[in-house]
């Protein structure tokens, strides 16, 4: 068996040198994702052959990240080896092309290895973002437009100081929106609530637009590669028209010159959710693959 435990911020320098010499472009990687969700859930990281792997316990239900580090194949026999020891239902997920070829080579035919299209990730280009340019972004000016003409905004890059306006505004945003779905949103909520707790340790980058005075969107996330920022959380008022595409142009512009692309995750199977990040036209995806275990 793995010596598992629970992530913390004590485990930030090692998973993030093991992914310097191994960049991962996949959303599920970066350090900010992997603690704040931690922090909600009971998600595990174990080293083995010179690798880090995380593993999420749901219910009777594992799931474990492909191995990053040094001998992915020792690694990967070791998870499938303890997968089939405790007997539970679980899956091996995040994996690129070159992950599942690994899988295989150490388990030839013995698993079904597939693409997740839900799992994609979104990739765009930043100067895309900013620029807005041509017929195909021609809505997402429009809104720009609008948002400009009828409110007193200004941007801000958040801070320790203006985290406070950024979480009532969530949970404001929490209250007015979906109450069909107030179990999941109230368990994003304590993700973001995480993450904003630990913001600068974890060397999390993001903006803010107020309207107003108020908060009326925010977005922040975390360098992936040296070419990759990664949104791993956005939020705004739905009633404010054009607080969404003004907050995803004026961070694109204020605070990553420095990156190529701008990772905005995946769509988890929503077909709303993946018209909006379409519309975006995405430069690439991250296509990850998936396999059950048992």
């Amino acid at each position: 068996m793995l010596d598992w435990h629970r992530v913390s911020m004590d485990d930030k320098a090692l998973i993030q040198e093991k992914l310097q010499g191994e960049p991962r472009q996949g959303c599920e990687y970066g350090f900010c994702n992997i603690f704040s969700y931690g922090a909600k859930y009971p998600l595990f990281v174990a080293q083995t052959a010179s690798c880090f792997v995380t593993k999420c316990e749901v219910g009777n239900y594992d799931a474990y990240c492909f191995p990053v580090g040094g001998d992915k194949t020792a690694a990967v026999k070791a998870v499938v080896a303890e997968a089939r020891e405790r007997g539970r239902a679980c899956e091996i997920y995040g994996m690129t092309e070159a992950d599942a070829a690994i899988l295989e080579a150490a388990f030839p035919g013995e698993f079904q290895i597939a693409k997740e299209r839900d799992s994609f990730d979104y990739v765009y280009s930043r100067d895309d973002l900013v620029s807005l340019a041509g017929r195909k972004y021609q809505s997402k000016r429009n809104h720009i437009s609008f948002f400009e003409r009828n409110f007193r905004w200004s941007y801000e890059r958040i801070t320790p100081d203006n985290i406070p306006a950024c979480l009532a505004m969530s949970r404001q945003w929490l209250e007015e929106s979906h109450p069909d779905r107030r179990a999941e949103l109230e368990d994003e909520y304590r993700i973001i609530e995480a993450a904003f707790a630990n913001y600068e340790a974890l060397g999390c980058l993001g903006g803010l637009l107020r309207v107003d005075g108020g908060v009326a969107a925010f977005c922040f996330g975390e360098a992936l590669t040296d070419d990759m920022f990664c949104v791993h959380f956005e939020k705004a008022f739905a009633s404010v028209r054009g607080a969404y595409p003004m907050i995803n142009r004026m961070f694109a512009q204020e605070e990553l010159s420095a990156f190529r692309y701008v990772n905005r995750e995946d769509d988890l199977g929503s077909e709303n959710l993946r018209k909006a990040k379409l519309s975006y036209h995405p430069a690439f995806f991250v296509e990850k693959y998936e396999t059950r275990i048992l």
